[in-house]
Parts: C-alpha cells; structure tokens; sequence
C-alpha cells in the first residue's frame, strides 16, 4: 500500500475517531459559540496532509513481521492527532494565518470573534491543543494485544518523541530573536522537529511493537535522520521556490525562521545580501521584495548548496535502507519509494 492508498483508509478511520470524540465535547460544553470551535478539529484536521507519520509506523510494523494492522489502529490515531495539536501551537507561535489554505485554528476562532480580542482566540486555539494531547495519552494507555514489555518501551518512545518536540519548539523560538546561529543550531532544530518527531519516533513504535530487535531499531533511527534531515531541507526549499502551493511563499523569512538557505546567505553572502535578507526577515513581504529575495538566492547558490545537502542525505538514507532486514520486502519497496519522493527536486 502506497502512501496515498493508506492515506485513503486512514482517513475514513480518523474522521470516525475524530467526529466521536467531537460530539462526546460538544455534549459536555452544550454551548453553540464554543461548540463552534470544536466542530473546527474537523474541518483542520481534514484540509490535508500527508499522513506520514501514520504510514512510517505501519511500514515498519509490516516490515519487520507484524500481523494485526487493527491492533496498531490506536497508535495511528495517536501520532495524528499528536501531530495536529503541535500544528495548533506551532501556528499560534509563527502568527499563521492560514494552513492548507484554510483558517488556522485561532483564527477561525478569531474571526467569530469579529476580531475583538485575539488573545482570547489564542488561548481558545491552546485549549484545544491540550484537548488532543488529552486524546493521545488516552489512546496510548487503551488496552493493546501487545506483550507488556513491548507497550511499555513503545509508550516511553512516544513520550520523548513530545519531550524533543517541546524542545525543539523552544530552540526554534530562540532562533526567531535574531541572533545570529549556527548550522548546528539549525540541524538540531530541524531534528527534534523534523527528524525524530515526523519518521523515527512513529517508525520505532511500529518496529517495538512488532519485536523488532535493537540492531535493526538503530538502522531505523540512522535511515531517518538522514531522511528527516532531507524532508525539511526540501520543505524550506519549497517555501523559497514556490514548490507547494500549499505553503505560503517565503512564510520562513516573514516568521523569522532560520533556516540552511538563510544561515548560507548571512554566513557566506555578500554585504549586500546580507542586509537584504536581514531587512525581510520577521516582516510582511510585498511582490518586489519576493522577487529580490528569490533572484538572491538563487543567484548567491544558496539554492544548489540546499540541494546537494538534500541528495547527501539521501544518498546516505538508500546505503541504510539496504541493510535494514526487513521480513517483507514491500517494506523496503515503500522506503524507497519515499526517499525518491524527497530525493525529486
């Protein structure tokens, strides 16, 4: 199963989950303007999405034996709406307006409001995050036909996957003050963020949960740091060179976001390009500016050093990739179809 098959049976099973769980809420507010809020999980949840993180667990509990696809149904669910609540946060964080071309939550909430007090927005949009994250920890401690040992190390594994991305939240909030930072800075942003959070947390629950054994656990973890790495690289790509029309153009650089593209322009940029990035960065952008910042970077090689950072990596992903020993080789088929996926720019 590809990646956009399961994201078709994914999501008839998410929406049933989520819309349960929406009803349950709305019953105990009975409050039409907050009811409001909550019917919005739905609308948010579904305007898209890649379901990444749902589709690496089940590779790797395919991969290495697992037989029960129901008995992971939980699990699934969990890193969705995981995922979800730190969208929730993140947008409130980078003042985003819009995601897969709808309203964020705090501003749809904000726009019922009539935009009279947008903290109270805010703090609505907040309380739904901590609402999800309610649902995660219930649907980790249901009951699982899984040995005890098993649950208990795919249970400590989902909890650090939410320490590393509230950590790495905090160092990409410390990067927005405009300090100057370092590729290192960068890289383990982009790794508790990224990396762990987006293919190596949800791939390790689905390798516990099938018995994997540590040698091939620790190939999982190598295989996605480098791939974790590349995804965000090309992300950040996108944002430059318009890619996905799901992204807002230059949203990193409005937001303050630093990122290799960024770093490349204030460490190896002339003076010129310097203070042209450094006057954008944290500020609405008109058309002019775009095309300046756009013909800088491509003409600066920020754009190429970014590419062949994204190759390296998954260059490297496809030698680990081969040694993983995976019991079905449609496993191995899926990862590769994947690491081309990113590897196309």
């Amino acid at each position: 199963m590809n990646l956009w098959d399961f994201k078709v049976t994914f999501d008839g099973i998410l929406e049933n989950y989520v819309r349960e769980k929406v009803q349950e809420a709305e019953k105990l507010l009975n409050n039409p303007k907050l009811n409001k809020y909550i019917e919005y999980i739905e609308t948010f949840i579904f305007s898209g999405g890649k379901r990444i993180r749902p589709y690496g667990l089940r590779i790797a509990y395919k991969g290495f034996g697992g037989k029960d696809e129901k008995a992971i149904l939980n699990f699934w669910i969990m890193f969705e709406l995981f995922h979800t609540m730190a969208l929730i946060h993140d947008d409130i964080i980078d003042q985003s307006e819009k995601r897969h071309n709808i309203l964020t939550i705090h501003q749809y909430i904000n726009s019922i409001l009539d935009k009279s007090d947008e903290h109270i927005a805010q703090w609505q949009a907040i309380l739904i995050g901590d609402l999800l994250i309610s649902r995660v920890y219930e649907l980790q401690y249901k009951h699982h036909d899984f040995p005890e040992e098993l649950l208990f190390e795919a249970r400590r594994n989902v909890h650090e996957m939410i320490e590393e991305v509230i950590l790495g939240q905090m160092i990409d909030v410390d990067m927005m003050g405009g300090e100057a930072v370092t590729e290192d800075m960068i890289e383990k942003k982009n790794m508790y963020k990224t990396a762990w959070y987006t293919f190596i947390r949800p791939m390790l629950t689905g390798a516990i949960l099938a018995g994997a054994d540590k040698e091939s656990q620790d190939l999982i973890i190598e295989l996605w740091k480098d791939l974790g790495l590349a995804f965000q690289i090309k992300d950040d790509l996108f944002d430059i060179i318009s890619a996905d029309k799901t992204k807002s153009l230059f949203s990193d650089i409005q937001e303050g976001q630093q990122t290799f593209f960024t770093n490349y322009i204030f460490t190896k940029g002339t003076k010129e390009e310097q203070e042209l990035l450094a006057s954008c960065m944290k500020k609405k952008l008109n058309k002019e500016q775009i095309i300046s910042l756009q013909e800088m970077f491509e003409r600066s090689w920020a754009l190429e050093y970014g590419k062949g950072l994204i190759k390296k990596h998954t260059d490297v992903a496809e030698k680990t990739l081969a040694k993983i020993p995976f019991k079905d080789e449609a496993a191995r088929k899926g990862l590769h179809s994947l690491i081309t996926k990113i590897s196309d720019i």
